[in-house]
């Protein structure tokens, strides 16, 4: 497969229009942002403009820095060159802010987007946030969504204080939903935000009519498939999951992580330049679309992990899920739910004169909220300690399994 190029009217038309000094009518000028409190961030500083304060405000988070334990799609393997969700949030900025130069969007806030758009993952992926989401559900009738749970990090439990528009893009990136254009909501107050944040608690439908009202936030929706699928193929690789003779169907995007990216990005470039949606050609929508139906096929439906998640990460789930609970409502401050999470969320509040307190909040959502902030190996610490009887464990494998012992 050949790396594509951006045609040479599309050069000549990009070189004309930057040196006649012609902006994109539909990018987000820094002017425009909106915040919860009016009165805080908002004063104008030249080395900070609104959006790169959200991209610090996203980076300086305690749930940051675990991207760096949390699993993004292998779990149970030590193995340093797969890839954690740090990693992915990081491949997704680069994608995004590459194609929004190109385009002219704000680059700032693409990147606020991308780097926050996972803080509220749980820790094993898709598979831990399906299970919270069950026990979520069976015990309050609300729903749980790592996007949603983003926002919430972000805006509720550590009160940063984070735009408008970044909280809007974090909570529609929704990357699991393959569309060939992706056209702007209509979001642009915190009522309306507000209300779309408690439709997707209480609908499970929801998720699904979630679009981004800005062309970064579209951006980044669709950067996000583009960083795992051909990275995930690698890793797959890398762990042994798929063999070297495996073939997938080519297309127009490519078989290989570099030429994805590359394939992709000149696709949605040429077609989407000066419009007010972000789109790609039908030919390679089709060749996405076939190329994630085959990772689903030989990669993240298929292995052991599967069963372990089910056999023994969803009963561990359960079982601390309860505990926690019980603690909770037995006032046991010496539990960690206090000491590592309650404490740790009341401190941060107060950095920034917010007096609510956490610790009264809905008992259900105060164990789901620690639950997501773990890392995969906190998870398994925290089992251990609150679930010492239990008879569920995990075994990872390590570097050297399948070497011969050495004398």
């Amino acid at each position: 497969m050949a790396y594509s190029n951006f045609s040479s009217e599309f050069i000549e038309q990009w070189k004309a229009d930057r040196a006649e000094g012609r902006t994109n009518p539909y990018a987000t000028p820094d002017s425009a942002v909106v915040r919860r409190n009016p009165h805080r961030d908002m004063s104008p500083r030249i080395h900070r403009p609104p959006f790169q304060r959200d991209i610090d405000k996203i980076i300086n988070v305690p749930p940051y820095n675990r991207y760096a334990g949390k699993t993004q799609v292998f779990s149970f393997v030590r193995n340093d060159d797969i890839s954690r969700r740090g990693l992915h949030v990081q491949l997704v900025a680069r994608t995004a802010r590459t194609i929004s130069r190109l385009l002219g969007l704000n680059p700032d806030l693409t990147e606020a987007i991308a780097l926050g758009h996972d803080l509220g993952h749980t820790p094993f992926g898709h598979a831990g946030e399906h299970i919270l989401n069950d026990l979520y559900h069976a015990s309050t009738g609300r729903y749980f969504n790592h996007n949603v749970h983003s926002v919430r990090v972000m805006d509720n439990l550590y009160a940063r204080n984070v735009s408008l528009q970044t909280l809007d893009g974090i909570l529609c990136h929704n990357g699991e939903s393959s569309q060939k254009v992706f056209r702007l909501g209509d979001v642009h107050d915190f009522d309306a935000f507000d209300a779309q944040m408690e439709a997707c608690y209480v609908d499970q439908q929801a998720i699904g009519h979630l679009r981004p009202s800005t062309l970064e936030g579209c951006v980044v929706r669709i950067s996000d498939m583009i960083a795992y699928v051909g990275k995930d193929r690698q890793d797959a690789l890398n762990t042994g999951a798929l063999g070297d003779d495996q073939v997938f169907s080519e297309g127009v995007v490519g078989v290989q992580n570099a030429e994805i990216i590359n394939n992709l990005t000149v696709d949605i470039v040429e077609h989407s330049y000066m419009q007010d949606c972000i789109q790609m050609s039908e030919d390679a929508f089709r060749s996405l679309k076939t190329a994630k139906a085959e990772n689903y096929e030989r990669i993240y439906l298929v292995g052991d992990q599967t069963n372990v998640y089910q056999d023994e990460i969803r009963p561990m789930f359960e079982e601390l899920y309860d505990r926690l609970l019980a603690d909770l409502r037995a006032g046991d401050e010496s539990s960690p739910l206090f000491k590592h999470h309650i404490e740790r969320i009341e401190r941060q509040r107060g950095f920034y004169d917010d007096t609510r307190s956490y610790r009264k909040e809905e008992p259900h959502q105060i164990v789901v909220d620690y639950l997501a902030a773990m890392t995969d190996e906190y998870f398994l610490a925290a089992h251990r300690y609150l679930c010492p009887t239990s008879r569920h464990h995990v075994e990872f494998r390590d570097y050297f399994d399948g070497f011969p012992p050495r004398g």
